[in-house]
């Protein structure tokens, strides 16, 4: 087609679109682009709650934990050199820091007497902090206050938030610890049940941590777990979390076969899939919306053409051709999906940003693990949904452009 042929099909297109005499069909033609518009704003909302959640929900899995952990291949040993591991994989390209790490169960015990199942962690708080986000995450206090004993001379304890809650503890309040012996004594089972000090309190967001989770320096960790001078794993955080895997099989290969090494990726993989798979279900069933807009445009053309059929068979007879009349239709139908997408595109951007500034969706943090639906808007996912719906929008012209194309130009002029 010509550049003049264009010209003259979008022309009448858009003569067609907002033709204000055609009743019932100009509001088959309003609905359809509303039906975009609303379609697009949808699925633009969802993937932005999609994303938002998955993002928050991440970010606090990651924040809390480090990226790699290792282990010793003989699943119950002992790291005897922990120092010297811990060297070892710190001299890795791509590995930030790495720490020693014991870890074990007890049960703490607040000044009331209510107890509370804990996974009490045994970190070096100079090293923790490089390797965690968690002292970024402290409520009360610092991670370095576990390296010196606390105000009462007993060793320091860093609680979860939500667990100091349900002990009724505060900063500066002892609290005491049950933990199991792992031999028995000839009168039975015996528990350890040293007295500490609550140094500070922490809020990683993610609830299930905030509620078990305990921290005491390493030292104090290595007694309570019969590890004196070891560890019962090591921690790593990686430089670009993009590349862990990489970086994870370079610290296997330095370490050996006698060590195993797994990525935050790995042992999280459950959440990760599963949210990656509600965000795609989530985009199809709302993505129906944008479907069923486009049945709209199809019907808005096929009336058009069955109107103007005597129109159609004078163009024909001037000399446009049947490439032209199809052009005209394509384009009026495109029009239509064009104007629902860069509305919806536009309104659905706006909520979300309101949605998301203001916080006007609230939730409770003990089911949701989160205060509030965050919601954000990642260009890509933009860049698809309005390609999507233009996409879409053309498909539906093809049957009724070649229908109004395929028109007989005699037979046409002959119709009333």
């Amino acid at each position: 087609m010509t550049r003049g042929e264009v010209r003259f099909a979008r022309f009448l297109a858009r003569r067609f679109v907002r033709a204000r005499h055609q009743g019932f069909i100009s509001l088959i033609g309003l609905v359809s682009a509303l039906g975009f518009t609303v379609g697009v704003a949808s699925l633009v909302v969802v993937l932005a709650l999609m994303t938002g959640f998955q993002e928050d929900f991440v970010s606090r899995i990651i924040g809390a934990n480090a990226h790699l952990v290792i282990f010793p291949a003989d699943g119950g040993a002992l790291i005897e050199t922990p120092e010297q591991a811990v060297a070892a994989v710190e001299a890795v390209p791509g590995v930030v820091a790495a720490e020693p790490v014991v870890q074990g169960f007890a049960g703490i015990v607040g000044p009331s007497g209510v107890a509370q199942w804990s996974v009490v962690t045994g970190i070096d708080p100079q090293r923790a902090a490089e390797v965690t986000d968690v002292d970024e995450q402290m409520v009360w206090g610092r991670l370095d206050a576990l390296a010196v004993p606390g105000p009462g001379g007993r060793p320091g304890v860093i609680l979860g938030e939500v667990l100091a809650d349900r002990l009724g503890v505060f900063p500066g309040d002892a609290v005491r610890l049950l933990v199991p012996r792992p031999r028995l004594a000839p009168w039975g089972p015996t528990v350890r049940q040293p007295v500490l000090e609550v140094v500070g309190t922490f809020s990683t967001g993610f609830r299930e941590y905030d509620e078990s989770w305990a921290f005491v320096s390493l030292e104090v960790g290595q007694r309570l777990f019969d590890a004196e001078g070891a560890a019962h794993r090591l921690a790593a955080r990686v430089a670009d979390l993009d590349r862990v895997e990489e970086i994870e099989q370079a610290v296997q290969q330095a370490l050996g076969e006698d060590w195993d090494v797994s990525s935050i990726l790995e042992y999280n993989r459950a959440y990760f899939s599963a949210l990656r798979l509600e965000k795609l279900l989530m985009s199809l069933a709302v993505g129906l919306i944008v479907v069923v807009a486009a049945l709209g445009v199809v019907s808005t053309l096929v009336l058009t053409v069955s109107q103007k059929v005597r129109e159609i068979g004078v163009l024909m007879a001037l000399g446009a051709s049947r490439r032209g009349v199809l052009m005209i239709f394509v384009l009026e139908g495109l029009m239509m999906g064009l104007l629902g997408t860069v509305l919806g595109a536009g309104s659905g951007v706006g909520l979300c940003w309101l949605l998301d500034r203001f916080e006007l969706i609230p939730l409770d943090p003990g089911i949701y693990y989160l205060d509030h639906l965050p919601f954000r808007v990642l260009p890509a996912d933009l860049l698809a949904v309005t390609a999507a719906s233009v996409l879409i929008s053309l498909v539906a012209t093809v049957y009724p452009a070649w229908r109004a194309a395929g028109l007989d130009p005699v037979e046409a002029l002959r119709s009333e």
